[in-house]
């Protein structure tokens, strides 16, 4: 299963707020690079899930300056020029009541944000309810003209694939060493192996014998030849002294 994580925040406490559950699950740290910079989180260890930086998919698919809404079960996050500007937990016995509060609070921040005018939001909802959430999203998310301006981003499953998952430092290691056992293989391969391989599989023997037979068979068949022609120079002398006396008979 895929989940996205608010990989900016400030702290540690904040992430174990926001995404662990005290009573139930522990935390662990886990982390990405993009270029030379880190997004970070602090996860449950708990469930089969594969975590992708949000920040990094709002960088992956918006320009600057856009608003990008995630929705997940138990959380209404909103970014802005990839960052996180707005996290909320949603009480699922309460998602509609909870839903119009925190979108009637995006509205007020983006209209601080975008200095007073609503443009565009777009939206990932990774829930259940996802039907459910988008209506409530779109009846909700209109402009002045009562225009609806929430478009989707697409489906989470798709999003994510050109993005890489969230590593723990144990799997990071496992991955650089992978990395580095591949790069080193292919250094010391470029550099020795081939020779090495090529001296004792791909062997070229010297070719002085194989002349040596070829000149041989030259003298032989010269000799053969000079035996046929002595014989053929026999054989016309006979048969010539023949044909001269029967013409005189």
């Amino acid at each position: 299963m895929v989940r996205l994580a608010i990989t900016d925040f400030t702290s540690k406490e904040e992430s174990e707020y926001f995404y662990v559950n005290e009573e139930y699950e522990t935390s662990q740290n886990m982390f990405t690079y993009s270029g030379f910079k880190k997004y970070s989180a602090y996860l449950p260890k708990e469930g089969d899930y594969k975590f992708y930086s949000l920040n990094l998919l709002s960088k992956k698919y918006l320009d600057k300056d856009k608003f990008l809404i995630h929705i997940a079960d138990e959380e209404f996050v909103i970014l802005f020029n990839h960052k996180t500007i707005y996290s909320a937990k949603i009480n699922p016995n309460f998602i509609t009541d909870d839903m119009v509060k925190s979108i009637l609070i995006s509205k007020h921040i983006t209209m601080l944000s975008s200095g007073g005018e609503l443009n565009k939001f777009y939206y990932v909802i990774n829930s259940k309810y996802r039907a459910a959430l988008e209506i409530i999203l779109k009846q909700n998310i209109k402009n002045e003209q009562k225009q609806v301006i929430a478009e989707s981003l697409g489906d989470i499953e798709d999003l994510v694939k050109p993005l890489k998952d969230l590593d723990t430092p144990k799997s990071h290691s496992i991955k650089l060493s992978i990395l580095v056992f591949l790069f080193g293989g292919s250094f010391w391969l470029s550099a020795f192996g081939l020779d090495m391989i090529k001296e004792k599989y791909l062997k070229i023997e010297s070719l002085d014998p194989l002349k040596q037979e070829l000149n041989f068979e030259d003298k032989f068949k010269n000799r053969q030849m000079k035996t046929l022609n002595d014989a053929q120079a026999e054989y016309n002398k006979l048969t010539d002294c023949i044909t001269y006396k029967e013409a005189i008979k």
